[in-house]
């Protein structure tokens, strides 16, 4: 892809944007609908669960209660005849039921079958029911007996003819048995009123969904207008000002700094005054200076020199005003996620904004590594590496890549802590950049004798140049972006520190293993 977009223009990149945006709109909304289609069915399946959970919590809650007071009878008044403390018993049970619908009553049974309590039936008080079967074929009264003798008893489910509607309806009844008596005690709830609360659900669902759509859609278009609009307008804005420094760069001319907009930029600008105005000199005088004598050859050369000195200076001035504007960057996301929470745009612009850090600080340590003498000092190796996995951990997310660790506690090493980010940052960036989509990087650091030995493994292409590696300004794939100088910075940290530095690449895994003391 990058391959594809070199030499393009940034109208032409802007475009591919701008569709681009839309599509993931389209996408987010179309996940949107799915994920709430989804829930409602979950919720739906729920309810019914959870509806049937609840009244059979019920039904064993008042049938426990009735066996409750049928045992407190038998023990108050067990001198009583049997016929006559089973009417009393009866004569409670029967009042024992919800009178706005006649539902929720309790029925009892001897282990006979014979009917003693049915407060809606009344007319089988007495009868044998062992054999009555409901429209299914069920032995009904038989299978809540043969149920009620479980050790806590249990739940039948069947048909039977519901009060208010005189119809045959689904039902789920509890029993349990009270041995003393010979007696099965059991309750029921009718299931039909379900469907009902199913339909409701389903519409106040769709309501709570059409509002949820109607606002979410309309968020977007805002914010969509909103983010088009500033997006082209900075936009034009950097192209006006590049555009300023492409043509001064190309034809030597100078820009007028007033014109520039950023401050970055007109930094730049002034640069490019400065070099274009030696360069012009320069090549004023070229001729007249290949005429003179080779003594002025001296002269031509320490100015050829100054300039080169120049050049130098602009490159370090260049690096130093990226600083700046870089680190706003970053502390500002990182206050953004701090009051509003993550935002995944943000969070590409964070990682973004990481990868230029850290060539930012490779390019850094180029210009100043022959002028400071990086000191050593004790180093938590473990804590380190655990800050920066931290640290690309948004780089990593946006490449649909994470980290696996397997890391021992607490080891320390004696080492300079700019090298050490140099070398880890490093390695993380590349095992990022070349590894395959939704893989892990895995992170090993554990003792070996004397070594402390870390490991960093990607899924990606085998190594084709492992001889080549190493070497300043070589990239592997030059699709990938990036100066070529990272693993180059790594060889010679490690060169100086005498760290041993091995790299395995086979069967599209490609391990760095440091060996440190």
């Amino acid at each position: 892809m990058l391959r594809s977009l070199k030499n393009q223009s940034l109208r032409k990149i802007n475009l591919f944007g701008l569709f681009f945006v839309i599509f993931m709109l389209v996408v987010f909304v179309g996940s949107v609908a799915f994920g709430g289609y989804y829930q409602y069915l979950q919720d739906i399946k729920h309810l019914e669960t959870d509806y049937i959970k609840s009244q059979k919590k019920f039904i064993e809650q008042e049938t426990k209660r009735a066996l409750k007071y049928i045992d407190y009878k038998y023990k108050q008044d067990k001198n009583k005849p049997l016929n006559v403390l089973k009417d009393e018993i009866r004569q409670v049970i029967e009042n024992m039921r919800n009178e706005d619908d006649k539902t929720g009553y309790i029925f009892i049974y001897t282990f006979d079958g014979i009917n003693i309590a049915d407060p809606i039936l009344k007319e089988n008080s007495g009868k044998n029911l062992l054999n009555f079967r409901d429209l299914n074929g069920k032995r009904v009264i038989y299978e809540l007996i043969k149920v009620s003798k479980q050790p806590n008893g249990g739940y039948v489910d069947y048909l039977w003819n519901k009060p208010t509607t005189n119809r045959p309806s689904p039902k789920i009844s509890y029993a349990i048995s009270y041995s003393p008596l010979g007696l099965m005690i059991g309750s029921g709830v009718y299931l039909d009123d379900i469907n009902q609360m199913i339909e409701v659900k389903k519409n106040e669902y769709i309501r709570q969904l059409f509002h949820y759509f109607s606002f979410t859609f309309g968020l977007i278009l805002i914010l969509f207008f909103a983010g088009i609009f500033l997006y082209r307008y900075f936009m034009n804005v950097v192209e006006k000002d590049i555009s300023l420094i492409q043509t001064a760069s190309e034809d030597l001319s100078l820009i007028d700094v007033e014109s520039v907009t950023f401050k970055e930029f007109s930094d730049v600008a002034n640069h490019i005054n400065t070099m274009n105005e030696s360069l012009k000199d320069l090549n004023k005088n070229l001729e007249l200076k290949v005429e003179k004598r080779t003594s002025e050859l001296l002269e031509a050369k320490e100015y050829a020199l100054e300039i080169v000195e120049k050049q130098d200076r602009f490159i370090k001035d260049a690096i130093h005003e990226i600083n700046t504007p870089l680190g706003i960057i970053i502390i500002n996301i990182d206050l953004y996620n701090l009051k509003y929470g993550k935002n995944k745009y943000l969070g590409k612009i964070e990682a973004g904004a990481k990868i230029i850090y850290n060539i930012y600080n490779d390019l850094e340590y180029m210009v100043k590594k022959d002028r400071i003498e990086y000191a050593k000092q004790e180093i938590n190796l473990t804590n380190f590496i655990k800050d920066r996995i931290e640290f690309f951990g948004e780089i990593a997310n946006g490449n649909e890549l994470s980290f696996e660790l397997f890391i021992e506690k607490n080891l320390t090493i004696v080492f300079n802590p700019i090298h050490l980010q140099r070398v880890l940052d490093n390695t993380l960036s590349n095992a990022i950049k070349y590894s395959f989509e939704r893989r892990n990087i895995i992170i090993k650091l554990y003792q070996e004798s004397k070594f402390k030995i870390l490991e960093i493994t990607n899924s990606g292409k085998c190594i084709e140049h492992p001889e080549k590696l190493f070497d300043r300004y070589y990239r592997e794939n030059e699709s990938r972006g990036g100066f070529g100088i990272g693993l180059s910075i790594i060889k010679e940290i490690c060169d100086k520190n005498d760290i041993n530095v091995q790299v395995v690449s086979r069967d599209d895994l490609v391990t760095f293993r440091y060996y440190f003391t």
